[in-house]
């Protein structure tokens, strides 16, 4: 999860917004050309994002500090001991 304003994104997108079961909309941003997920956005986390680590033109620098639906990742990806891990969409946001 990035703050919004702390990423860029370029290219032509189209959008798909859907109503969760913690009553917000989730949008779930995808390339208009091919339909590859880029990102995804919730009323709930208004000024946050999540990005799918495969867009990203660099992310050695970055590690992963909160998982939300851990119950859907397969088995061989195991989690370090300081992950914050959710099996569902918690009530739960970002310090900062």
């Amino acid at each position: 999860m990035f703050k919004s304003e702390a990423v860029v994104v370029s290219g032509q997108f189209s959008e798909f917004n859907y109503s969760s079961g913690k009553d917000s909309v989730v949008t779930k941003v995808f390339c208009a050309h091919c339909g590859s997920h880029i990102y995804g956005k919730n009323t709930r986390l208004s000024g946050h994002l999540t990005l799918t680590l495969g867009t990203m033109d660099d992310a050695s620098g970055l590690e992963v500090a909160v998982v939300i639906f851990e119950r859907d990742k397969p088995h061989w990806d195991q989690l370090g001991q300081n992950v914050v891990s959710f099996e569902i969409q918690p009530d739960w946001k970002p310090e900062n």
